[in-house]
Parts: C-alpha cells; structure tokens; sequence
C-alpha cells in the first residue's frame, strides 16, 4: 500500500511571509506551479480550512494534469496542510512547513499516503521541479 512519505526541501533566499503566498495565492501559484519547464498551470482556490484548490498543470504534449484536494491545516507562515488527488493518486496528503534559516527559508513538502515505487518517484521528482521553479520565481 503506502509506505514512507516523500519528502524534499529547499532553502529558499525569501521570506517565511513570501513563500508562504506563493504556495496560497493562485495568481503566484500559476507562475511556477509545474514541474517542467515547458508547462503552465492554472490555479483556483478557496483558502480557508475546509476549502479546495484546483491545479491543472497543462503539458506541452497537450495532456492536462489536474490535481484537487482540500485545505485542512493553515498556520501562516508557518506550515499548510492538504489532500492531494490526480488521476493518478488519491486520498494522499501533503504537508508543507517555512522554517527560517541563515540564508532564508526552508521549504519541506512531505507527501503521505502514496503507492510505493514508480509513483513516489514521480511524485519527488515533481516536487523538486516544483521547488526549483519556485525559487527561479522568487528570484526574478
């Protein structure tokens, strides 16, 4: 079934306060949530405990990959909690924490309840795509 959680961290030359919106605000959420270069995102939610989000990240070939789930944990700027579902997974969830460090913040994503195998590492290698996006986005 499932077995440990992905986990993958970044530091991030940005504050707890910014990176913390990046993963909430759809508008920044579209710009580098994707793993890929040659992707784009489009993102809604409803940010409140109980509320959802959509993302479609939309591929080069064509294929949209949409992933929904539910908030269920919110500590700003500090940790968020949700489901995450695809047409590939369902029922996992992810945790995600902002902990300051000398040269910024670390952002930690631990993804919970995911098939052994192929599918975690698919999941860990979109994650880390996800995160080196999100600094390149901070970034500019």
């Amino acid at each position: 079934m499932s077995g440990n959680p992905v986990i993958v961290s970044k530091v991030i030359n940005a504050s707890r306060e910014e990176l913390f919106e990046a993963f909430t605000n759809p508008d920044i959420m579209s710009k580098w949530f994707y793993p890929e270069e040659d992707m784009s995102a489009e993102v809604t939610n409803t940010f409140h405990v109980g509320g959802g989000y959509t993302l479609k990240m939309h591929g080069k070939n064509g294929v949209t990959y949409t992933h929904v789930g539910e908030y269920q944990e919110i500590v700003s700027p500090e940790k968020l909690v949700f489901t995450w579902n695809s047409d590939f997974v369902q029922n996992t969830v992810v945790t995600i924490t902002f902990s300051e460090v000398d040269s910024g913040t670390e952002v930690k994503i631990s993804h919970d309840l995911l098939p052994e195998g192929e599918m975690q590492e698919n999941h860990r290698g979109g994650w880390t795509g996800c995160l080196n996006r999100l600094e390149s986005t901070i970034a500019a």
